[in-house]
């Protein structure tokens, strides 16, 4: 059984008389605001029940979840079951027409709150190191992967090689390899995933320039980034796996993708250079 068919409410009833003192004020927050709890980060949660971020992560790990995001996955389905809707309600006032045009109405507010979230003399100095870099990775689990590597595509079809990765125990031991002159671009919806968290602190040690994007402050990522960038979603049920956050990542990202293609001299020999080498070094 995966950690996301475990029913949470049944697991603290279960574990409840084990835990610490500080654990069963987690566990009694969740059990009278489990709906508060779902939208909420890592720390946002802590903070709530006047505890630590670690005590919150010992508490999910308890229940036997790998961590504080698998157990807000286990929360959705129960949630769902009492009658709690996954997005803000869409005005249907005249019909199917009417919803379609309230999602439209929303995804066009999303993406404009996030651009205009932007600070786009940031956003240029980070294309700028981005296209000068010796080497740029990409990292993200789960959703956040597939937009780490998208990124990481669109980096390389324009020449600047860079790498993605999604594996744990591979970013655990490669990230310690960056040096000055790299770069590392973290991707966490809600900047509490302790993998990229970690890797984004080793980076900032080792000399790397380091990005985090995220979709809280405060939160792990936004704290141990140089450079946080903010997606602006609603909070809903789905959280990260709602695809509009990952619409929103990638609209950040196709901002930093325009920023470094002003930054191109249109001289193809040696654009078809660099394209060719990131191509070579992809593929090995």
């Amino acid at each position: 059984m995966s950690v996301s068919q475990i029913n949470p409410i049944f697991m603290i009833n279960k574990r409840y008389n084990s835990l610490s003192k500080s654990e069963k004020s987690v566990a009694e927050y969740i059990q009278k605001h489990m709906d508060e709890a779902v939208v909420l980060t890592l720390q946002g949660l802590a903070k709530k029940c006047d505890t630590s971020d670690a005590t919150v992560l010992r508490f999910c790990r308890s229940l036997g979840y790998m961590g504080f995001a698998d157990f807000k996955i286990s929360l959705v389905p129960e949630l769902l079951r009492s009658g709690k809707k996954v997005y803000l309600e869409v005005d249907n006032k005249d019909g199917a027409g009417d919803i379609k045009e309230g999602f439209k109405k929303n995804f066009i507010n999303q993406a404009e709150s996030t651009l205009n979230n932007c600070n786009i003399k940031i956003l240029s100095s980070l294309a700028l190191k981005i296209s000068k870099a010796n080497k740029v990775m990409i990292i993200g689990l789960g959703g956040s992967a597939g937009v780490a590597q998208i990124f990481c595509d669109s980096l390389n079809s324009i020449g600047i090689f860079s790498s993605f990765l999604q594996d744990r125990s591979i970013i655990q031991n490669v990230v310690p390899m960056l040096k000055s002159n790299d770069v590392l671009v973290g991707i966490s919806h809600s900047g509490d995933t302790e993998e990229i968290v970690s890797a984004i602190k080793t980076a900032r040690e080792y000399g790397a320039l380091t990005i985090g994007i995220t979709n809280f402050l405060p939160s792990g990522l936004a704290d141990a980034a140089q450079f946080p960038l903010l997606t602006v979603v609603p909070s809903n049920l789905l959280g990260s796996y709602s695809c509009l956050a990952r619409i929103s990542q990638l609209v950040i990202l196709e901002l930093i993708l325009y920023e470094i293609s002003k930054l191109f001299k249109f001289d193809n020999s040696k654009f078809n250079s660099k394209q060719n080498r990131s191509f070579v070094l992809s593929n090995n």
